[in-house]
């Protein structure tokens, strides 16, 4: 299906994010959050579009269905401010294009809005888990180039990530 289309994170996207916070979904997350922690991202999600980050949509398809979640935020790569993107589609959903055009969507808009944070960031990085062969895939055909690997934790899991980035300017 085409049509694909990012829309601002509303209340009515919650169902989205606990359909997403399912153990296939969140496999190279670390796991499942609880309940309540979903709550306080979805609200995080809504009161960033007032203060200005994170700038979170929900991926829509053409006839409006919300088939998953994308959005970006400021972070840092190398000692530099960058903005960094994040994202899921729904299993029902996958292997439809929906992620990559929602990725591309979103570089478009990073670009678009590069100063809404005061942060004229030059890159989008993406930081999906080095086992994570969708995801690394997704970067690479959207066109942002890996530059190297990071060990991190997240959700008190330690993972090793690959770092892709996009140039904004």
């Amino acid at each position: 299906m085409t049509g694909y289309r990012l829309r601002r994170w509303t209340d009515a996207d919650l169902p989205l994010l606990i359909a997403a916070n399912a153990p296939e979904m969140t496999a190279h997350l670390g796991g499942p959050e609880t309940d309540a922690r979903v709550r306080r991202r979805h609200e995080q999600y809504i009161r960033g579009w007032d203060a200005g980050m994170p700038r979170m949509f929900s991926i829509r398809d053409g006839a409006g269905v919300g088939v998953g979640g994308i959005g970006w935020w400021v972070s840092e790569w190398d000692g530099r401010a960058c903005f960094e993107a994040g994202w899921n589609v729904l299993p029902a959903f996958q292997r439809r294009g929906a992620a990559s055009a929602a990725l591309r969507l979103l570089v478009e808009d990073a670009r678009a809005h590069r100063d809404v944070s005061g942060v004229a960031a030059p890159l989008l990085m993406a930081c999906p888990n080095v086992d994570n062969d969708a995801s690394n895939a997704l970067c690479r055909s959207v066109g942002f180039a890996r530059v190297g690997v990071i060990e991190e934790e997240y959700r008190g899991v330690d993972m090793t990530l690959n770092v892709w980035t996009c140039p904004l300017d």
